[in-house]
């Protein structure tokens, strides 16, 4: 690990005694090449002293930071000891996230006032951290933490968006493996809004001993596995060229969530990117054929009382009029569903049904 040495010329001025010592024993933990567990707890108190005891906006930052590291050097003592379970408890998304809203803000400060006292080293530990978020999304992948990994792949997509659209793709994918639908909603719909959706490529080749296209990261991989020989046929895909599919999979998991608004504005535009896919086509009918459906939710009930009502004239129009209604309103959805898949015989009988009932007897005869 490379060794931190803090310099003091911009703080000294306002530290106290206290908080010199805090800041020497949080620089005699930083430069030692491990750290014990009683290192990490003399770190921490110390960069929370340090943090409390001063109002300098800059001291203050720099603390922050300071406390910020402790999850990240903890997570660093254990090495490739630290388990599954370990990295998890450390790289929580709030964590994460804190990490990143500090880093921004102690860079965007040092430059305000001209100086780089730690922001090549926030620089060097946002590395280290994608680096070993990376790792970690990839065996949480492995162990078929699917929903854990997608949350690491979208906190490795956070520290960096503009260079790691890849991994908000991958979060959306584990999301759906995962059957977590609602977080694979929100990650597709980010995924298809992102710089890299409208601008990303994708580098493939082909595997020679397994004859598979594989996505190989980037160019320079894709340049070296070509060169020695172990892929070939190379090819570049911008990822926009994906946009039928990932609107297909939005349009299923609206439908899923009950999202029906979007669900059938997804479908509308799916449908014209892939006219015969069955998948689609199936997933559009079943949304309007269910609606339809709904609305007549109460025609049993309100049958038996009309017939009830026979001998109250009054009544018995009144029920019939809003058996009339009921009917009306269902009609553009059974029309919707008949123009998707005409051969469906329960919708052609209820459209036909519906169509005598509202007095629509010559639309009724069309329904063959």
């Amino acid at each position: 690990m490379k060794k931190i040495i803090i310099t003091t010329a911009l703080l000294i001025s306002t530290l106290s005694f206290a908080q010199k010592d805090e800041l020497k024993t949080i620089r005699k933990i930083l430069e030692k090449d491990s750290y014990s567990e009683y290192d990490m707890e003399s770190f921490y108190s110390s960069a929370n002293s340090l943090q409390s005891y001063t109002s300098d906006e800059g001291v203050k930052l720099y603390a922050k930071y300071f406390k910020n590291l402790h999850p990240f050097l903890n997570l660093y003592t254990k090495g490739k000891t630290a388990t599954l379970e370990e990295q998890m408890r450390l790289f929580k998304p709030e964590y994460i996230k804190d990490f990143i809203t500090f880093s921004d803000e102690t860079i965007a400060y040092e430059e305000k006032i001209g100086k780089n006292v730690f922001a090549s080293d926030i620089k060097l530990k946002k590395d280290q951290l994608k680096q070993k978020l990376k790792v970690y999304a990839f065996a949480l992948n492995d162990a078929k933490k699917f929903n854990e990994g997608a949350l690491a792949f979208y906190n490795l997509y956070a520290i960096d968006p503009k260079n790691n659209g890849k991994s908000l793709q991958n979060a959306a994918i584990l999301a759906v493996q995962g059957q977590d639908y609602k977080l694979s909603e929100k990650l597709y719909e980010e995924f298809y809004n992102s710089e890299y959706f409208q601008n990303g490529t994708v580098y493939l080749a082909v595997n020679k001993t397994t004859g598979i296209e594989e996505d190989l990261e980037d160019k320079e991989t894709q340049k070296k596995y070509i060169a020695l020989g172990l892929y070939e046929k190379p090819r570049d895909k911008k990822v926009k060229e994906t946009k039928a599919e990932i609107i297909k999979l939005l349009s299923i998991l609206y439908s899923q969530n009950g999202d029906i608004v979007k669900a059938k504005k997804m479908y509308a535009e799916a449908r014209e990117l892939s006219p015969d896919d069955e998948e689609l086509k199936n997933g559009e009918f079943s949304i309007y054929y269910n609606e339809g459906f709904a609305l007549l939710a109460n025609e049993t009930k309100l049958v038996d009382e009309i017939n009830a009502n026979v001998a109250n004239k009054k009544k018995y129009d009144e029920l019939i009029a809003a058996r009339v209604q009921m009917f009306k309103n269902s009609i553009p959805s059974f029309e919707k569903a008949y123009s998707i898949i005409p051969t469906d015989e329960n919708t052609k009988n209820i459209l036909k049904t519906a169509y005598e009932v509202t007095g629509q007897i010559e639309k009724a005869k069309g329904i063959q």
